[in-house]
């Protein structure tokens, strides 16, 4: 873990992720979207999404997300995209916009993630390079940063958007963030 935390940031794979669910609770609710972007020297190299089939998708989830049962009855089950999904973060340092509090409980639920998985929030690090504004949701910071997207809350479209405001922090603070333990801590 020390070597990780010192490595430089140049030398490591990140994998930004996302997820959508059926609401906030990691142990009854589902996850039935989930996308993640891989990023290596600072270039988005590759990207995987894929929904996921659940029992049923609450109204008050679908009005957030646009996910309804139509949308996730062909999809695979959870063990077959954990599967996937496992192995295309493989060695990975996961990245996400409120990673610690919202994605990571369902990660390690859903997908066995480690809960002492090493990973880095944007929305810390626009705590961090913004303190003086008051707000950090995705859509804004995006905005703040000039980076458009035609739609928020579905998961290739957040990691995206999230991927391309870590590599701007990663520009914004280049002369503080060198080493991964200089964006986690």
């Amino acid at each position: 873990m020390k070597k990780l935390l010192n490595t430089t940031l140049d030398q490591i794979e990140f994998a930004v992720v996302d997820l959508e669910t059926t609401g906030f609770c990691s142990k009854r609710d589902c996850v039935i979207e989930v996308a993640a972007v891989k990023i290596k020297s600072g270039e988005i190299t590759e990207h995987y999404q894929s929904l996921i089939y659940a029992e049923h998708i609450p109204y008050h989830a679908t009005r957030v997300h646009g996910i309804d049962m139509r949308m996730i009855e062909d999809a695979p089950s959870l063990n077959v995209v954990r599967n996937d999904f496992r192995e295309f973060t493989s060695g990975c340092v996961l990245v996400g916009h409120n990673i610690k509090s919202f994605d990571m409980p369902f990660l390690c639920n859903a997908f066995e993630v480690e809960e002492n998985t090493v990973c880095v929030d944007t929305l810390k690090l626009s705590r961090f390079l913004f303190a003086k504004e008051r707000t950090h949701k995705l859509s804004v910071v995006a905005q703040r940063l000039g980076i458009k997207s035609d739609r928020y809350h579905r998961a290739l479209d957040d990691t995206l958007v999230t991927a391309h405001i870590f590599l701007e922090f990663l520009k914004i603070g280049s002369s503080q963030f060198k080493v991964l333990k200089d964006i986690i801590a």
